[in-house]
């Protein structure tokens, strides 16, 4: 056990060392971190100037982003200094992959801890974690409160005295990512939805009740903020707040396949393609049809070339429409062969493909998230089994999204 310590302690350090190094060579494998950094510097110098006429001018300016993230670091600023407030930022976004790996050890008990640490450490590899923590923007600070929120709601769910205390930390935790990141409002609702019958009627009304005070200056925020920037929130409703619910949908399917499939590369989990299709030919072959009429007579055309993803990128550089179908249809299929087909994962689903109703859906939405919410939310039989008896080729998935990260770099740094 002692070994296994000091082993874990020295991947940490040793991958911490990563990040100062990236920090110093200004890593920006994400390819928009550098870019909304150096956007939000200006509305950052007016709140580190004056917070009251900081908030002020972020109403006035038309950002969508909210000051709150602003506020914490101009107060980190103003008491130390600019680089010791990036350093801070930098060890925030090291930091979800660890919180992430208590999770794992809640929602898979008796699992094999090192195993569960392999699949933690894989978020190191995110080139959106990272260049956030390099440039030290909003996301990351919002992603490790939503991970704190999943933590204390899986340790309430999971725990046969039901503390109150644990539920009422998931809100506040996923609250202040709200204030970060407005998009994390579907979460309250998603959490509503998974505890309504955990919880008394009593104690759901005392939680609904806390969650809206606390909510309120966010509410009050935003309604001044629609108010003074009324003609360009509409013009931005119109565009960007305008999603193609299909298109959406197969960046999804696609974002699913990117990042789920790793984790079940295995032949004998190719068995389980041929079963399924054994057992439902009629649902595969609907399946088939409609992907092929929508490749044949829908217009795949992403808002201004933007966005779409790893999968979509292919398709736009090699022009191969079905390249996206088939992936989108490949997506959709891992779904089906790796979760259980109930209710509460279908809504879970729906909530995250719903959490960016965009017209431009950027990778960075989904990443990490989608291996978070996937490993902390999705019942899956498949997956339990695959950690229970260690069939995860880990090789295979530190490869593979190793690959990723360091084709992302060599992309962002050619264009």
């Amino acid at each position: 056990m002692n070994s296994y310590i000091k082993n874990k302690t020295l991947i940490y350090f040793l991958i911490y060392l990563t990040f100062i190094i990236s920090f110093i060579f200004g890593e920006n494998s994400s390819g928009g971190s550098q870019k909304d950094s150096l956007y939000m510097n200006f509305f950052q110098s007016q709140i580190t100037s004056n917070i009251k006429e900081g908030i002020i001018f972020f109403l006035e300016g038309g950002t969508t982003h909210t000051p709150t993230f602003y506020i914490i670091k101009s107060i980190i600023i103003n008491s130390l200094n600019k680089v010791s407030s990036d350093i801070i930022f930098l060890s925030i976004g090291f930091l979800i992959p660890f919180v992430f790996y208590t999770i794992l050890k809640k929602q898979f008990r008796g699992c094999n801890k090192k195993l569960l640490f392999g699949i933690s450490i894989v978020l190191y590899l995110s080139p959106y974690l990272r260049s956030s923590a390099v440039w030290a923007t909003n996301d990351n600070l919002a992603i490790l409160f939503f991970v704190l929120s999943i933590s204390k709601f899986i340790t309430f769910t999971k725990s046969q005295n039901n503390n109150l205390k644990d539920i009422f930390l998931c809100s506040l935790y996923i609250i202040i990512a709200i204030y970060i990141r407005q998009y994390y409002l579907l979460i309250i609702l998603l959490y509503t939805f998974l505890l309504f019958k955990k919880i008394s009627i009593k104690n759901f009304f005392y939680l609904t009740i806390v969650s809206f005070i606390l909510l309120i200056p966010g509410i009050f925020y935003t309604y001044n903020f629609f108010i003074i920037n009324y003609d360009v929130t509409f013009k931005w409703g119109e565009g960007f707040v305008s999603p193609n619910v299909l298109f959406n949908l197969f960046v999804f399917f696609t974002m699913y396949l990117f990042y789920i499939f790793p984790f079940f590369f295995q032949i004998k989990n190719y068995k389980k393609i041929k079963d399924f299709y054994n057992n439902k030919k009629f649902y595969f072959l609907i399946m088939i049809v409609i992907f092929s009429l929508l490749f044949f007579y829908y217009d795949f055309s992403a808002k201004d070339n933007l966005g779409g993803g790893a999968f979509y990128k292919i398709y736009q550089l090699t022009d191969s429409k079905l390249f996206f179908v088939f992936s989108a249809f490949l997506g959709m299929l891992l779904i089906l062969l790796t979760i259980n087909l109930n209710l509460k994962n279908l809504i879970i689903l729906c909530f995250f493909l719903f959490m960016f109703p965009f017209a431009i859906v950027y990778q960075k939405y989904y990443d990490p998230i989608m291996i978070i919410i996937f490993f902390s939310f999705i019942e899956s039989n498949l997956i339990h089994d695959n950690i229970k008896f260690e069939k995860i080729n880990m090789i295979f998935v530190y490869i593979y999204f190793l690959s990723f990260l360091v084709g992302t770099n060599i992309y962002y740094l050619n264009i």
